[in-house]
């Protein structure tokens, strides 16, 4: 259900499918949730966090790296894709993890981001009452064309984005908080979908990215239009 929400995942599923046992690198995994996916849809996964506690967990799943993205201790041109989900924020800096992607990924490689974003004046508010996450702080705070030239910088070719979540991250606060509330999680997630296009898609809390390394692409760069 909340992946009508979550519109990325339909997207970094057809593109995984493209390129079966594609090898990938989840930078920032945490506790490994995302590293299962990835798995999932046929990756050969690799899990790099900076929380040794949180990296022991994660390698249950796929063999991790405890390091911080922005000095990566794994050979280049190593992955066919450079996964990172809800971690920019937190990087002391963004250019120089964004870098190391770049050499991590072979040519035609896919760099695949999923980034909070302040196009949302609700997002905007949220970070101003909630100014960590997780008990990590968030150092920088973006507009989606802030991550766009962020890539471009770092000699990226930005395929496909777009924005997303207009109002139920700011939801799926309340049910932590007082968990009766989430029998009503069905109704926010109809509401965010039904309001998805007037609002989602120009004030996203969320978006996601696809680029690519300059090459011959190593997957199917157009399975994310019309999301």
């Amino acid at each position: 259900m909340k992946e009508r929400v979550f519109r990325f995942r339909a997207v970094e599923k057809a593109i995984a499918a493209s390129r079966p046992g594609f090898r990938v690198l989840d930078i920032g995994c945490g506790r490994g949730d995302n590293l299962q996916r990835l798995l999932r849809y046929g990756g050969h996964a690799v899990g790099l966090e900076p929380a040794l506690s949180r990296a022991s967990e994660a390698s249950q799943w796929a063999p991790t790296t405890v390091a911080v993205g922005e000095k990566i201790p794994l050979a280049s041109e190593r992955f066919d894709m450079v996964y990172i989900s809800h971690v920019l924020h937190h990087a002391h800096d963004v250019d120089a993890v964004l870098s190391e992607c770049r050499r991590l990924l072979v040519p035609g490689g896919l760099l695949f981001v999923i980034e909070t974003i302040d196009d949302s004046p609700l997002m905007r508010l949220a970070r101003a009452l909630q100014p960590s996450w997780d008990d990590d702080e968030v150092l920088n705070r973006f507009r989606y064309q802030d991550l766009v030239d962020a890539f471009g910088r770092a000699g990226f070719e930005v395929q496909e984005g777009a924005k997303f979540n207009w109002m139920y991250f700011a939801w799926e606060l309340l049910p932590m908080a007082w968990k009766p509330l989430d029998f009503l999680t069905p109704i926010a997630v109809g509401l965010e979908t039904l309001l998805h296009r007037p609002l989602g898609t120009h004030w996203g809390g969320h978006c996601w990215l696809s680029a690519t390394r300059p090459g011959a692409p190593r997957f199917n760069r157009n399975l994310g239009a019309g999301t």
